[in-house]
């Protein structure tokens, strides 16, 4: 009876008290709601030049599809059957390195990195990295600058 008691006053983290396991857990716990998508709230989830470069993506499509044609936490377009798990964490001050490894249903589990940056926030994704993309944010700034030359022509 005492250690529930215990357990029921100990304090929950907050998100700006998380660590970066306990927000990538968070991030993906969220998928077992089947409308969630990062998109809706970017805040909660990107860093500010990630969700600049996003944002810059989406404007410089003009209503068609940018560079950013999926949702880069699960690495899909739909999240069904998705078995995301945290492998390791590695945290430096104010930015942190996180592997995770995201399975499928009859697929086996691909890696992916995630750069977390601390903000007053919380923690957010400021990059992810994959074996066929090493940095998002890079490309998707290549892509932005590319798009906006081609205008100019």
């Amino acid at each position: 009876m005492m250690l529930a008691l215990l357990l029921a006053a100990a304090p929950v983290p907050t998100a700006a008290s998380e660590t970066p396991r306990q927000f990538m857990t968070r991030v993906y716990a969220q998928y077992r709601h089947p409308d969630f998508s990062p998109f809706t709230h970017p805040e909660r989830y990107f860093s500010p030049r990630l969700r600049a470069a996003i944002a810059e993506d989406t404007r410089l499509a003009h209503g068609e599809v940018g560079y950013v044609d999926g949702d880069p936490i699960c690495q899909c377009q739909d999240p069904a059957g998705m078995r995301p798990a945290v492998m390791a964490v590695a945290q430096h001050g104010t930015s942190a390195t996180v592997r995770v490894t995201i399975g499928w249903e009859n697929d086996p589990a691909r890696p992916a990195t995630f750069t977390l940056v601390k903000t007053k926030a919380g923690w957010r994704i400021a990059d992810v990295g994959s074996a066929d993309e090493p940095s998002l944010l890079s490309a998707i700034e290549k892509a932005n600058r590319a798009a906006k030359a081609d205008a100019r022509k």
